[in-house]
């Protein structure tokens, strides 16, 4: 085969011609060339934090009572963290709930990238954030209300609290001002060739053999057919009317912090009897959460009629971190205001901050119409405290200040 090498040297004698498929523009002759780099300024702080005879903690605090530790960071800044073993209030009972105070910052607002985790004999486990950027005012507080399942922690201590010892993870890398100047001559980026000979001649035409291989697409679909089959199972997954679901513990360790510590855990009954009961979420939501751990590509699709509270709670309850960001994007489509209250209280829930704001803006511009709706009349009735902190929220951040009439509204739920 013969290797043409000179195929993207230019031609002086040849015009130009824009059209011709095969040719690429080439440059011009510049007479003046700069060029310039802009770098971010950067400082980074982890701080770790071992509460001793944890499981007394637990039983000397209640729900909104706390414990700081000691302050950590430079002299430019200072954060400090606090932990509610149980809590920091009725709503988040049963969860550790997790604070990181701003005490000191050289500028009005800072920006940062923060990640709390559970150190554990496994390695750290990461809490899910509302935001993992921030950008906040100086004194600010950062807010995990629902860091750790205390059921999680309770199921595996071995691994969680070995010797009886929480150990808590808070990592900060804080962003600065941009600084830019100049730099030496730029080279222009050369688009990457194909490393075969063939490939730079320009003459490689590939055959069918390898098209195939390059369409084949073997493990696409393996995993769905695998629960819808139950094939090689090695755990069942039990619905509230009874309905077993065949899965593989391989496949839920990966897709759920929950199972995760669940079946690490080899003393309690689920794993010693590799069989697991959820008395309170219905088949109909297992089958839309099994369907979402199985299909490991993408995540699949969440329709209307599936986003259901169920399906939010026990998202919530089982950890599942990527469905949480399925529902973050679907959450504020299609919005009416027959369901806008269900989905307000769907993202606070999850903690979706972006999305309640954003629900909330919608609340706010079809008040009227929301409040005379059946799912508020059900939530004013079960969930008082929901109604009020909808309210409040709304009138605060979309409304000027509350009149005597939004007040009394406000009042009259309290007093009912």
């Amino acid at each position: 085969m013969e290797i043409n090498h000179e195929v993207n040297q230019p031609n002086p004698d040849s015009p130009r011609n824009s059209k011709s498929p095969g040719k690429r523009q080439l440059r011009r002759n510049l007479s003046h060339v700069s060029s310039c780099s802009t770098r971010m300024t950067q400082k980074s702080f982890e701080n770790y934090w071992s509460v001793e005879n944890f499981s007394i903690q637990l039983e000397l605090h209640q729900h909104g009572e706390f414990m700081l530790a000691p302050k950590f960071g430079d002299s430019e800044y200072e954060f400090v963290m606090k932990l509610f073993p149980n809590g920091k209030d009725e709503e988040t009972t049963g969860y550790l709930s997790l604070f990181l105070l701003i005490n000191k910052c050289p500028n009005p607002r800072l920006r940062f990238r923060v990640s709390f985790t559970v150190e554990t004999a496994d390695g750290p486990r990461s809490c899910h954030l509302n935001k993992n950027l921030v950008t906040i005012n100086r004194s600010g507080i950062v807010t995990a209300s629902k860091f750790f399942s205390l059921d999680i922690l309770k199921s595996a201590t071995s691994i969680y609290t070995p010797s009886d010892i929480l150990t808590i993870g808070c990592s900060l890398t804080i962003f600065g001002e941009s600084l830019t100047w100049p730099t030496n001559v730029f080279s222009p980026y050369s688009r990457k060739q194909n490393s075969s000979t063939n490939s730079r001649s320009g003459s490689y035409t590939p055959d069918s053999s390898s098209i195939e291989k390059a369409e084949e697409k073997p493990n696409e679909d393996r995993f769905p057919k695998l629960l819808e089959s139950g094939e090689f199972s090695d755990f069942t997954v039990v619905a509230s009317c009874g309905r077993e679901f065949k899965t593989h513990m391989c496949v839920l360790s990966s897709r759920s912090d929950y199972f995760d510590a669940l079946l690490r855990n080899k003393t309690t009954r689920e794993y010693l009897e590799k069989r697991v009961t959820f008395e309170d979420i219905s088949a109909t939501t297992l089958d839309v959460i099994l369907r979402h751990i199985y299909i490991t590509n993408n995540g699949g699709t969440i329709e209307e009629h599936q986003l259901t509270p169920e399906l939010v709670s026990a998202t919530d309850r089982l950890m599942i971190s990527s469905m949480r960001t399925l529902i973050s994007e679907v959450i504020s489509t299609n919005l009416t205001t027959q369901n806008i209250v269900g989905r307000i209280t769907m993202a606070a829930e999850l903690r979706l901050e972006d999305e309640y704001e954003s629900l909330l803006e919608f609340f706010a511009r079809h008040k009227k119409e929301a409040m005379e709706s059946k799912p508020w009349a059900e939530m004013k009735k079960e969930k008082p405290e929901m109604t009020i902190k909808i309210l409040e929220d709304a009138l605060l951040h979309f409304e000027e200040p509350c009149g005597a009439l939004d007040r009394r509204i406000i009042d009259r739920i309290t007093l009912n």
